[in-house]
This record gives structure tokens, C-alpha cells and sequence, in this order.
């Protein structure tokens, strides 16, 4: 006797074939992910501009400390002893404020120092080209066009102004005795107007 034939279950089909997650479903999950992403992406975008920007304002900071640094110790250390620069023409012991030559001067060095030239003197020249700042200095005094000077670049600027006060303030100076004092201001980008006051004594 054969046996009845058995009906497949119909609602165990419709079952499996409900499993998968619709378009629908898909669509929506795929807007979520891509506002996550574009809000991630935004996040660590401020994240790195705020990095970059902190970093340059360190690098900023660094160098005004190091260019201001040099220069309270070129005017600690400022004597008026007048010089012949390569042209052969006598040179004031301090002047500055003429155009891109902002100050120049002869200073002293400390008997520690690892200074090998047989004067104790050096002449010092701050220059400000194309936006820096830079350093120059000659271990001979009365020096020729042939004589050797170092350059060192101190930082990068928008902006710089001096003043000099002897019985009052003038934007430029040359006399046989430096002033009493010397007002600068470094205009920076992102740090803005960075103002020092040094006293000389001569």
C-alpha cells in the first residue's frame, strides 16, 4: 500500500524567503553609514586644520623667542666703538631704521665664549628682506669687501618697526652713543603685533 504523498510546508517557505533585508532597508542603512562618514570626515578635518595650525603658531613662538633672545644680548652687550665698513667709509658705533638695515651695532664677547678671533668684538647687523628677518655678523670690525660675515635667518614677519629714545623717541638713529632705549614691534602672522622694550646702557 504506497504511502500518501506529503504537502510541502508552504510557511516554512514563505519563511526563508523573508530572510534578506530589503531595498529599502539597504538604502537607508546606506544613507546612515555615508552621514557618519561625511561627520567623521568633517571631525578629523578640524582636528588636523587645529593640529597644523598649532603647530605653526609653536614654530612661531620658537622663533620669536630665539630672534628676541639674540638681540636683548647684542644690546646688553653694545659698545660704541664706530667702525669702517668695506667701503672704507667710519661706520657709527650703533645706527638703525634706514629701510631694510634695521639696526646695526658692535657689541662685546663674553671672555667665556668660544669666539677664536683675537678681538673681543663683533658687529652685528639686523636686516629684514622679503618678509625675514636676518641676522648678520662680522668678527672684523674694519672689515673689507673681501671680509667674511655669517647670515642667519631668525623668523618670517609681516611687519617690523623701531623706535629709539634718548631725550625722546625717533624712528631712526646714528650717533657716536647708542640710546637709552629701543622699542620694537614684530607684526607676525597668526600671533599679530608682538611688542619689546629694551634699556642700553652705554
Amino acid at each position: 500500500m504506497s504511502k500518501p504523498l506529503m504537502k510541502p510546508n508552504r510557511s516554512k517557505a514563505m519563511n526563508k524567503s523573508v530572510c534578506g533585508f530589503t531595498l529599502l532597508e539597504i538604502l537607508i542603512a546606506m544613507a546612515v553609514f555615508a552621514i557618519m562618514s561625511v561627520m567623521a570626515y568633517s571631525g578629523l578635518h578640524v582636528l588636523l586644520d587645529a593640529r597644523a595650525d598649532t603647530s605653526r603658531r609653536s614654530g612661531h613662538l620658537a622663533d620669536l623667542q630665539i630672534s628676541l633672545y639674540l638681540l636683548g644680548e647684542d644690546l646688553a652687550q653694545a659698545v660704541s666703538r664706530p667702525v669702517r665698513d668695506e667701503y672704507g667709509m667710519e661706520d657709527f658705533g650703533m645706527r638703525g631704521g634706514a629701510d631694510s638695515e634695521l639696526l646695526t651695532l658692535t657689541r662685546s664677547i663674553p671672555a667665556w665664549s668660544s669666539h677664536q678671533a683675537g678681538s673681543r668684538l663683533q658687529r652685528i647687523s639686523y636686516r629684514f628682506e622679503k618678509g625675514s628677518l636676518y641676522r648678520m655678523s662680522w668678527t672684523i670690525l674694519d672689515r673689507t669687501q673681501q671680509s667674511e660675515y655669517r647670515r642667519r635667518k631668525l623668523i618670517d614677519l609681516k611687519q617690523v618697526r623701531l623706535r629709539f629714545f634718548d631725550q625722546d623717541w625717533t624712528d631712526d638713529w646714528s650717533s657716536a652713543h647708542a640710546p637709552k632705549a629701543l622699542e620694537i614691534v614684530f607684526t607676525i602672522d597668526g600671533l599679530g603685533d608682538v611688542k619689546r622694550l629694551f634699556f642700553i646702557h652705554d
